[in-house]
């Protein structure tokens, strides 16, 4: 049973690694895996919060347990209170009303056909039968009507005006006018009584009161909105706000007690209840996470393509985010006080995280980094985004993210991240002093949210030195810290070099110096090829006197042996340097910079040797393997090495011949392709000899060579001065004494540079 379930764990496994080789070598969908993987981790992490409230109640529904205050809070408002008072006060305000002008305009016009018609049958032999056939005309008595025909056109045009009057000056009335369909009746009583106390014909009045019973039929009165609207607009407006004043710990709603309207708020305003759909919110979340991780592989594909296509550039920036995420999420879980817990989001460290990518990955993609952060850390904080705490705390992390970028940008020295900490401390005192201005912070809540921020700063400092190991030796990343341990004298490789090979190790001191300062010339990585020139001949170390720089007796031993073996052995030591570099793992940049710095290029002086000696020798035998420099830093270090040695065999090295001798070799290796497969430019190369100029210069300067001394006693300087004067020294044809004459300043200088 047992061999059986080895067998099986054996086929698992097996099975699994052929899936991660396969993997491997689809690199495509690896990105795809991690960055899914990634999406899910983030928006699980930034959404969690909203699953930790406690409940999920409605109005009106019993409370399943005893909830009380979790914090002080004074500015709670009965937003359910609040609103009923409004819509009260809204309600007490008597609607304003107006005259419906469209209405009587109709009733005057139907008025004016009825008299029309009147006019019109006077003229005609049968008055009255045409008249009878309209409902208005056939109610009327048979005196009434005849009486109305017989009148004449400017009568009857008196009697359409009065009886025009007395309608619309009823209707129009604000305290007479009929309102509703129930006031109607009273309304058209009212009316007839009118033309009853008017001096108006028996006839005529009967006319008018058939007029109002047949066409004043609907209200007169209509509600005048906007100015109703206005005046209960301002009787809402004079409702205040009632603001609840909450203890700590004080009782919101106990065991079984129906949740009020103003209950619900307070739980609502706590945070302490959720009173949206859960799952929307993650949708959103997930949305925001997408944006953001989107958002920086666009700017790595637009500006950054040589690290968007490094993948394990790409899983330790995901790696870190979802660090500083996690860390985060632990933090906000903290109970630091019922009045401190909204400042919690302030102690996430996300200088770190920046901090960390700026040393690893570079300082443009940090920025970007701490951009995306600044929001993420506010979605954490405040996941539905119904306070300003998660503004706050994201503010807080986007200035400390940023600043810890800028300060980590020009690491020189593992004492720059300490300092880095306190600079990012000090801007958190900053912000968080400007919200506190800004949002009317108390002074005991300022006070602990500025000592969150201090911390915050430190810890971000601490955190950057003692995760930075660990992430460079898992994702095979050399930083600029690292290097700078590398350059320790003390390292075994440089010990060794200095013992056992001492002038190799001064030469690979004057080409990290060259190296250097053609970097700062060509904007190319200085310190890299600084700590690279170091180890960059530490293959010499297995046969160092076959170098002539470790010679130094008069015994050279590539006298006693051919050619072709010399040129073995002085090739092999780039072979060798790549041996003891992956045995005391050194980082690959490094390896490369070792493996590139002869390109393939001709061991030129073994093979003229070898020439001398036979015919028909191979070159292939006297090249190195190559492969020639791929980047601007392996090239800096090929040409410092050639030119620290071709000009250290000057005889007579003058800047005037230092110079045409730097720009020749320089020349030599661009005419001999050692320089294809870099991306330097002939402006770079231009920049770079000027740079081995200037400090070739400083090396070798000329000196002034002392007369001989010999000692001097008070008892006989007199002999000594008559030796000097027999030696030329002081002499009017003296060079050292005539040209203090000419310029004792310059002397004085010469002088110095003597001493030094």
């Amino acid at each position: 049973m047992m061999i059986l379930k080895i067998k099986m764990f054996k086929t698992i496994w097996d099975e699994l690694s052929s899936r991660l080789d396969w993997l491997k070598h689809h690199t495509t969908w690896l990105r795809a895996i991690v960055g899914v993987m990634y999406f899910l981790l983030l928006t699980v992490l930034l959404s969690s919060n909203i699953f930790v409230s406690t409940l999920h109640l409605e109005v009106g529904e019993p409370s399943p347990q005893l909830i009380t205050a979790p914090w002080t809070k004074n500015d709670i408002v009965d937003q359910a209170k609040y609103n009923r008072d409004k819509e009260a006060a809204s309600k007490a305000v008597q609607p304003v009303y107006k005259p419906d002008e469209e209405y009587l305009n109709l009733l005057t016009k139907e008025m004016g056909i009825a008299f029309t018609s009147l006019r019109d049958a006077s003229t005609k032999s049968d008055k009255t039968d045409e008249l009878r056939k309209r409902e208005l005309f056939a109610s009327l008595s048979e005196s009434a009507l005849t009486f109305l025909v017989e009148k004449d056109s400017s009568d009857l045009n008196e009697i359409e005006k009065t009886g025009r009057d007395i309608i619309l000056s009823r209707a129009r009335n604000l305290d007479s006018g009929a309102r509703t369909s129930e006031q109607m009746v009273v309304f058209r009583e009212n009316l007839k009584k009118d033309f009853d106390q008017s001096q108006l014909d028996e006839n005529a009045k009967e006319l008018f009161k058939v007029f109002v019973d047949q066409e004043v039929t609907q209200p007169t009165l209509i509600v005048d909105e906007p100015t109703t609207e206005a005046l209960r607009a301002a009787a809402r407006a004079l409702i205040k706000q009632e603001v609840l004043h909450y203890k700590a710990f004080q009782k919101i709603v106990g065991i079984g007690e129906i949740v009020d309207e103003t209950t619900y708020q307070v739980l609502v305003d706590y945070g302490l209840i959720n009173n949206q759909n859960a799952w929307k919110s993650v949708v959103g979340i997930a949305l925001i996470v997408l944006i953001g991780m989107g958002s920086i592989l666009a700017y790595l594909f637009q500006y950054k393509r040589d690290i968007y296509v490094m993948t394990n550039r790409l899983v330790l920036i995901g790696l870190i985010m979802c660090l500083v995420v996690a860390i985060g999420r632990a933090v906000i879980a903290l109970n630091l006080g019922a009045d401190f817990n909204s400042l919690s989001g302030m102690l996430i460290p996300i200088a770190w995280a920046t901090m960390t990518v700026a040393i690893l990955v570079g300082v443009d993609i940090a920025i970007m980094v701490s951009l995306v952060l600044a929001v993420f850390v506010a979605v954490l904080v405040d996941p539905v985004l119904s306070t300003s705490f998660g503004l706050h705390s994201g503010v807080v992390a986007l200035f400390g993210g940023i600043v810890g970028v800028y300060s980590v940008s020009r690491l020189s020295q593992r004492s720059d991240l300490a300092r880095a900490g306190i600079f990012v401390s000090a801007v958190n005192v900053f912000v968080i002093s400007g919200i506190a201005l800004t949002s009317d912070m108390r002074l005991a809540v300022w006070g602990v949210g500025v000592i969150l921020g201090i911390v915050n700063g430190l810890a971000s400092s601490f955190l950057t030195v003692g995760a930075l190991h660990w992430f460079e030796s898992g994702f095979h990343i050399t930083s600029s810290v690292r290097l700078l341990e590398l350059s320790d004298p003390n390292r075994p490789l440089l010990k060794r070099l200095l013992m056992e090979a001492p002038g190799t190790y001064h030469h690979s001191i004057l080409v990290g110096n060259l190296a250097e300062a053609a970097a700062e010339a060509v904007q190319a990585d200085a310190t890299l090829v600084r700590v690279a020139a170091l180890y960059h001949d530490i293959g010499k170390l297995k046969r160092p006197y076959f170098f002539i720089e470790n010679q130094f007796t008069q015994d050279n031993p590539h006298d006693k042996i051919a050619p072709t073996l010399s040129s073995l052995i002085i090739t092999s030591h780039v072979k060798d340097g790549l041996e003891l570099a992956k045995d005391n793992k050194l980082p690959q940049q490094i390896q490369d910079i070792i493996a590139q710095h002869h390109g393939d290029s001709l061991v030129s002086f073994f093979y003229h040797k070898a020439l001398e000696e036979y015919e028909n020798v191979p070159e292939e035998s006297f090249h190195y393997e190559g492969p020639k420099p791929q980047t601007k830093e392996a090239a800096l270090v090929a040409l410092a090495d050639n030119v620290e040695a071709a000009v250290r065999s000057m005889k007579q090295p003058t800047p005037g011949r230092v110079e045409g001798f730097v720009r020749k070799i320089i020349k030599d290796k661009l005419n001999d392709g050692q320089l294809d497969q870099c991306d330097l430019t002939f402006q770079d190369l231009d920049r770079i000899a000027m740079a081995f100029v200037r400090v070739l210069s400083g090396i070798f300067h000329s000196r002034v060579e002392y007369p001989e001394m010999p000692n001097i006693k008070d008892n006989n300087s007199n002999s000594m001065h008559k030796k000097l004067e027999d030696q030329g020294a002081l002499s009017d044809k003296n060079p050292l004494k005539e040209k203090q004459r000419d310029n004792p300043q310059e002397d004085a200088e010469i002088k110095v540079s003597q001493d030094g």
